[in-house]
Order: C-alpha cells, then sequence, then structure tokens
C-alpha cells in the first residue's frame, strides 16, 4: 500500500503541473509591438479568375485565364508604441514584383530585382516610406502615404502605383484579420472565435463568408510564445458592411452549381507581437451544364466552368 506522505507529494506535484499547464496554454490573443523594433516581411497578394467552355459536341474547347499579383518585401519599423497599444509604424518599400495577365494572354510583368525592370517607372517605388498605425487586433489605419503616392505619374504605371498605395490597399496589406474579433482576455488551446466577411475584391459572386478561427497550437520556442491559429470560413447569410450590393454575376448567378473552399493558418509570436506567418486560400467554382433533353449529341453536354483564386500570404523573413 502506498504511504500517505508520497500519495500526497504526486497529488502535489499533479497539481502544480496542472496549474502550470493551464498558465502556458492560456493567452491573449493581440499583437504587442515594442517601440523601436524593425522587421522584414514579404507579402503577396494575388488572384485570378479562369473560363472553360467545353463543348463535345463539335469537339472545340475554349479557355481563358486573367488575373495578377503584387509581391512585395518591406521593412517595418516601429516609431512609437501609445498606452492602448496602438504602434505607429513606418514601411519601407525594399523589393516589390507585379504581374498581370489580360483576357488575350497579354503579360505585364515588373521585378524591380531584373534589370529588364530598371528603367520602369515603378522603380521609382523602391525605397518609398509609408506610415500606418497598427492596433492590437490588427486593424490598420494610414497616417501618411502622400509622399510615396506622388513619385509615380507616368503612363499605365502610374495606375498600377496608385492602386498599390491606396488606403483601401495599404491597410489589407498589412492588417492582421485574424485578430479582429479576438476580443477575449484569455484563450487556451481548442478555443474559437470568428467575424463575417465579404467576399475577395474580383471574386464573380460576391457573398459573406464567416471566419471560424481555432487556437490550433501555443508552446514555447526559445524562451517565447508561439501560437498557431488555423482558419476555415463557409458562407454566411449575414451580409458583411463591404459587401457589393449586386452579385457580379447578376442574374445568372442562379443557373451555376457553385463550390469553394476558404482556409487559412497563422503563426504568430506572442511575446515579441510579431507575426511569423500568415496566409488564406479562397477558391471558388461555378458549373453550369446543358440537361439531357438539351445536349446535341451522345457525346456529353455542353458545360461552363468558371473559377476565382484568391491567396494572400506575409512571412517574416527577417
Amino acid at each position: 500500500m502506498m504511504k500517505v506522505g508520497k500519495l500526497c507529494r504526486i497529488i502535489c506535484v499533479c497539481a502544480i503541473l496542472t496549474i502550470l499547464a493551464g498558465c502556458v496554454s492560456n493567452t491573449e490573443m493581440k499583437l504587442n509591438l515594442s517601440p523601436t523594433s524593425e522587421t522584414t516581411y514579404k507579402v503577396v497578394t494575388s488572384s485570378g479568375k479562369d473560363y472553360e467552355f467545353i463543348q463535345p459536341s463539335i469537339n472545340k474547347t475554349k479557355e481563358r485565364h486573367t488575373g495578377g499579383s503584387v509581391e512585395m518585401v518591406f521593412s517595418q519599423q516601429t516609431e512609437s508604441v501609445d498606452p492602448q497599444g496602438n504602434a505607429t509604424v513606418n514601411i519601407t518599400v525594399k523589393q516589390l514584383k507585379y504581374t498581370s495577365q489580360d483576357s488575350q494572354g497579354k503579360q505585364v510583368v515588373f521585378d524591380s530585382q531584373d534589370a529588364k525592370s530598371k528603367s520602369d517607372p515603378l522603380m521609382k517605388l523602391i525605397g518609398a516610406s509609408y506610415k500606418i498605425r497598427i492596433s492590437p487586433n490588427g486593424g490598420v489605419e494610414v497616417l501618411d502615404a502622400a509622399s510615396a503616392k506622388r513619385l509615380v505619374k507616368e503612363g499605365s504605371a502610374e495606375k498600377v502605383a496608385a492602386r498599390m498605395l491606396s488606403d483601401e490597399e495599404i491597410a489589407r496589406r498589412h492588417q492582421v484579420k485574424a485578430l479582429f474579433d479576438a476580443s477575449k482576455s484569455s484563450y487556451k488551446k481548442g478555443d474559437k472565435w470568428s467575424s463575417v466577411e465579404a467576399s475577395p475584391p474580383g471574386m464573380l459572386r460576391s457573398k459573406s463568408f464567416e471566419k471560424i478561427y481555432t487556437l490550433a497550437d501555443v508552446k514555447e520556442e526559445n524562451g517565447q510564445r508561439v501560437a498557431t491559429v488555423e482558419m476555415n470560413a463557409v458562407p454566411s447569410s449575414k451580409r458583411a458592411e463591404s459587401a457589393e450590393k449586386e452579385p457580379a454575376m447578376g442574374v445568372f448567378a442562379n443557373m451555376f452549381d457553385e463550390k469553394d473552399t476558404y482556409t487559412g493558418k497563422m503563426i504568430i509570436n506572442l511575446s515579441t507581437g510579431q507575426i511569423k506567418s500568415y496566409e488564406e486560400t479562397l477558391k471558388a467554382e461555378w458549373l453550369a451544364a446543358e440537361s439531357s433533353q438539351e445536349q446535341k449529341s451522345d457525346k456529353g453536354p455542353d458545360q461552363l466552368t468558371m473559377g476565382f483564386t484568391y491567396q494572400y500570404s506575409i512571412e517574416k523573413i527577417d
């Protein structure tokens, strides 16, 4: 029979481990940027639309792809942090790559690392700076981007630069949506929170999604607390404030069978208040096919497939 003294020691140890485990797993989900800190990030935003019309009756297939992407490497220097945790941050563009493809297959490529792009007006954005305020819940307010916006005033590059440096695009580039509604003072592994957001710009059928975030893991790495948050989004009947008033597909939307997947993952260093990585991917597809009564031959129905892909990622590289 186990001695009472030994049993008491075991119970005490188990109690202590339970308390410690609770302390390690509970955490506050927010940014905690430090004054004078500096980090380098790479952000990639891309979207594309695909069109495929298959007509088995005449052995004909028509395909089309349009889309584009922006890749930006920038330094993020925290100038100050107020008592509420709002950080004033200076962003400086280090590298930039822009690509686009129209419906005819014509491509436009700018790459600041490529000698072929050295004469492009977009090169003026390398070294450009703008100032933003980042709140503890990941919201972004543009404080001053006027000088950067005045740099490119030539040809088609002017429109590209204006779009990249609009307040909406700057906010979209730097905000951390995964933290917007993580309002509890403490979270533990397995806890969830959610927010309703509009589909990304350019989606063929505008809709709202409920993004459900799950705190998948919290662990210690080199004396710092690192959290992993996973996201899975589902269509929502609630209307997001920024949702488009009319579906891009208009009255034809109900003619298509629709399916989509929308997932994401964030890794955040809670000790330094810095995002280590964050990514989101939305893939949507719409399919319309002839009924058996409408088929013109026994080779199968004519069918139209349209797709939309949106990707966003940010990665700490220094």
